[in-house]
């Protein structure tokens, strides 16, 4: 079947610039600001969702040695080389536990495009993302807690279980019943395509609006995102050899530790964005700042290795 070219993932950097600039030189402290952040926010969770195949989980079952290559990255390899990566910035609580979250949070968004892209074996995959999507709404903050060396404590948790609720939840419940619908009728099964043609302009939209809601409150801290900055990209050179060793590892296909290496090392920024902003702002106001300066490495990244691991791993390897 032949896959539909989407937007670039380069608006999500225009959503970046703007949403800075629009914070830097044109702050707007307002209640419709904010309401438009958070419904910009679930309808990307919607659409983020909708993509996903939510009624074929058993799908993963039929690769076993793809889901097990793929949740020893997420589950046992991501978070040793997150937790390291976390002591470089230990002494800002905020830099470590913005780090610890988006990282630990396996990708939903951005990854499977440029995987299959690469020539990636995305089939192979697909069926675990939503077991993934599902684990990490409770595993990632408890992971978070657990590695942040009580930076984070359980006490912080509670904010984030309305969000959870109303901005991940209902969403994804939402594009659930939209799914079943698509099996039953062939009108709602045309309307996939539509929805993911806007899932990244709407992703850079609701960056934009996060920028600019809080961006304002933090002019004078915006300079020590500069020390995460190698750090993601670090993960990102870390995470190429690792995916690649646990593919040889399972005995997988070419095309299966090409879609291990690319999914292996996307992040779930845009799950933990709405997360991120539900914590005591007051507090971890620039936790929310953390996660989108890794999803727009993250963008580059992706970019970066589209063309790097097929030459990692040839159609002609042994």
């Amino acid at each position: 079947m032949k896959k539909v070219r989407g937007p670039s993932t380069s608006w999500i950097l225009l959503g970046v610039l703007g949403g800075g600039l629009l914070g830097i030189y044109a702050p707007w402290e307002s209640d419709i600001l904010v309401g438009l952040q958070w419904a910009a926010l679930a309808l990307m969770v919607f659409l983020v969702v909708v993509s996903l195949p939510l009624l074929s989980v058993g799908r993963a079952i039929a690769k076993p040695r793809v889901l097990v290559a793929l949740f020893a990255v997420n589950l046992v390899v991501v978070p040793l080389v997150a937790f390291v990566l976390s002591r470089v910035v230990f002494q800002v609580p905020e830099l470590q536990v913005g780090l610890l979250l988006v990282l630990l949070a396996p990708g939903v968004a951005l990854s499977l495009t440029t995987a299959h892209e690469a020539g990636g074996d995305v089939e192979s995959v697909l069926g675990a993302k939503p077991l993934l999507f599902a684990g990490q709404l409770v595993i990632v903050p408890l992971y978070t807690v657990f590695l942040s060396g009580g930076a984070l404590g359980f006490a912080d948790l509670p904010p984030t279980f309305a969000v959870i609720a109303g901005i991940i939840v209902a969403p994804t419940v939402l594009a659930l019943a939209l799914q079943r619908g698509m099996t039953r009728s062939a009108a709602l099964a045309g309307s996939r395509s539509a929805l993911t043609q806007a899932r990244v302009p709407v992703i850079a939209v609701a960056v934009a609006l996060v920028l600019w809601n809080q961006v304002p409150n933090h002019l004078e801290e915006l300079e020590e995102l500069y020390r995460v900055v190698p750090l993601f990209f670090s993960f990102l050179v870390l995470l190429a050899p690792l995916g690649l060793l646990a593919g040889i590892l399972a005995s997988l296909t070419i095309p299966e530790k090409r879609a291990i290496m690319i999914v292996g090392a996307g992040r779930g920024g845009v799950i933990m964005l709405p997360i991120s902003l539900a914590l005591d702002q007051d507090v971890w106001g620039l936790v929310p700042l953390v996660v989108i300066t890794q999803l727009t490495l993250e963008v580059i990244g992706m970019m970066v290795y589209r063309t790097i691991v097929p030459e990692l791993v040839p159609s002609d390897a042994r």
